[in-house]
C-alpha cells in the first residue's frame, strides 16, 4: 500500500515519517531523493548549472540549496524550470525504490502532493497539519532566518484548507501535530495499527 504523507513547510512531516519507520513502515523521502539526484556530476546538478549558471554551487562543486531556493522564490518561471529538470528524476527514482521493497505500508513523504496532482501515484494519503504560530515558529528555529523569510516561505506554499482538498481524491488521514511528542507517537502508532491491517 503506498501512502503519500505531506503537510506544509515545518509542520513535522519528517518527524512523523521517522515514528512510521521506527514502527516498521518503509519510508522513503523525496526530499532525501532530491538530493541524490543533484550530487556533483549528475545529470540533475548539469541541467540546473546549464540554466542557472554555477552560481548555484558551493566551493566543493556540490549545489548551494539556498542559493537555487532563492532563485525558485524569486520567479514563478524558475520555480517551473526548476520543477520540470528534476521532477521527472526524482519519480523515477522513488518508483525503483518503491519497487525494491517487499514491506506492505510504504510512506511516501512528498510535499508537493497536491500542488503537483501526484494523488494518481499513491493508496492513500496522511497530512501532517499544526496551526500557524507552531509552523512559524518551528521554521525560523530549523532554518534560522527571519520572521519575513518565514513567512514569505510559508505563503508561497497552498493553505492547509487547499491541501485538505486531497482527501476528495484518495483515502486521507489527518494528524494534527502541535501537542508533546509522545502524543504524536501514540497518533502515529494507532495510524500504523489502522493501516498495518487494512
Amino acid at each position: 500500500m503506498k501512502i503519500a504523507l505531506t503537510g506544509g513547510i515545518a509542520c513535522g512531516k519528517s518527524n512523523v515519517s521517522q515514528l512510521f519507520k521506527k514502527l516498521g513502515a518503509e519510508v522513503i523521502s523525496l526530499d532525501e531523493l532530491s538530493r541524490q539526484v543533484v550530487t556533483p556530476d549528475s545529470k540533475g546538478l548539469n541541467q540546473l548549472i546549464e540554466r542557472f549558471g554555477d552560481g548555484i554551487l558551493n566551493a566543493d562543486k556540490t549545489l548551494n540549496r539556498k542559493a537555487l531556493r532563492e532563485i525558485l522564490l524569486k520567479d514563478k518561471a524558475n520555480q517551473q524550470l526548476i520543477e520540470d529538470i528534476l521532477h521527472p528524476k526524482i519519480l523515477e527514482k522513488m518508483q525503483m525504490e518503491i519497487e525494491k521493497t517487499k514491506n506492505k505500508v510504504i510512506i511516501v513523504e512528498i510535499p508537493l502532493l497536491v500542488e503537483k496532482n501526484l494523488d494518481y501515484l499513491f493508496d492513500r494519503a496522511i497530512i501532517v497539519n499544526c496551526n500557524e504560530k507552531n509552523q512559524l515558529k518551528r521554521l525560523i528555529k530549523r532554518e534560522n532566518i527571519s520572521k519575513k523569510s518565514a513567512k514569505q516561505q510559508i505563503s508561497a506554499q497552498i493553505s492547509a484548507k487547499e491541501r485538505l482538498e486531497i482527501a476528495k481524491k484518495l483515502p486521507t488521514d489527518v494528524i494534527e501535530n502541535n501537542s508533546q511528542i509522545f502524543e504524536m507517537e501514540e497518533k502515529v502508532a494507532n495510524l500504523y495499527q489502522k493501516l498495518a491491517n487494512l
